[in-house]
């Protein structure tokens, strides 16, 4: 059984004129009805319950912060509205309810259409449309419930820096990340970037170049870590890879999106395994994107 998350209040953050949009989620679930997912409940992360991924103290200004009038974290990337730390502090918590699901054996996929997005946010800022870390929230729950060892893959175009920043210095969660060599966050994910500390060897990043193809980013999960013995199998799936995307140069096409997926689940072989949404701006690339992925998760092994 594959789990789904949804809820109309990961519209309420309001975002305006902006590619991070409301309707992103809309029409994602929309296509969602055409499947037969379990609909989980969503919940709210708590502010001690979020700092175990930031600082307490951002978790805080977050809160106050449009009521002290900012409108966004760091620059304009990164918007804020009236309801944001609500809404985000329900996109970080509804992941609980998937870990619970995974852990009782009612499901053992699951997709979370939720935003804003969060694999950019660090322990102690938000940024790149990002407020709270999701995946890093969801991976902390995780091992709170016994899946000890976590792995996380991140194939957005983006380089999640703000999941590799939680995890740098920690041996108990691999971060796995693909993602443009020459877009943003630029001053990260490098190859070299394979984590400090007791971290060490549990970060390993694979860029690419501009106009990668389907067969080149495949030729990356080669790459895999095939000694970490993990218990769960996060995923940040960002679909701004996609070839209508305009946020990137990449080429990647439905077809290559589904191998990919189905690389990912045979990496996972019979352990929980959730898909996170991050990027993908096109409404209809994204809706086709999340389609192939819904068919693989049901179906697929």
């Amino acid at each position: 059984m594959v789990g789904y998350v949804y809820d109309p209040i990961f519209t309420q953050h309001e975002t305006g004129n902006h590619i991070e949009r409301p309707q992103r989620v809309i029409r994602i679930h929309e296509v969602a009805q055409n499947f037969p997912l379990l609909r989980l409940p969503i919940a709210k992360g708590s502010k001690e319950a979020l700092a175990t991924v930031h600082d307490p103290a951002y978790v805080e200004w977050v809160e106050r912060a449009y009521d002290q009038g900012f409108r966004f974290i760091l620059n304009e990337d990164t918007i804020l509205g009236p309801r944001s730390f609500e809404v985000a502090s329900y996109a970080a918590g509804s992941t609980m309810p998937v870990v619970d699901a995974f852990r009782q054996g009612e499901i053992t996929r699951a997709f979370l259409n939720i935003r804003p997005p969060g694999h950019h946010a660090e322990r102690k800022t938000g940024q790149g449309f990002c407020i709270f870390n999701n995946i890093a929230f969801m991976a902390r729950y995780a091992q709170r419930r016994g899946f000890e060892k976590v792995m996380i893959i991140d194939f957005d175009v983006h380089h999640g820096n703000g999941t590799q920043e939680i995890f740098y210095e920690d041996p108990t969660v691999f971060f796995f990340s693909t993602h443009e060599r020459n877009n943003y966050p630029y001053f990260t994910g490098h190859e070299d970037e394979i984590g400090a500390g007791p971290g060490t060897g549990f970060t390993r990043n694979r860029p690419y170049g501009d106009y990668c193809s389907d067969q080149e980013l495949l030729a990356l999960y080669d790459d895999l870590p095939q000694d970490f013995d993990f218990d769960i199998l996060l995923v940040s799936a960002g679909y701004d890879l996609m070839a209508p995307e305009t946020i990137s140069t990449a080429q990647i096409t439905l077809d290559g999106l589904r191998q990919l997926v189905r690389r990912i689940l045979d990496f996972a072989g019979d352990r929980p395994t959730a898909f996170l949404l991050e990027g993908g701006y096109n409404l209809d690339s994204l809706a086709s994107s999340v389609e192939v992925t819904l068919e693989e998760l049901l179906w697929y092994g």
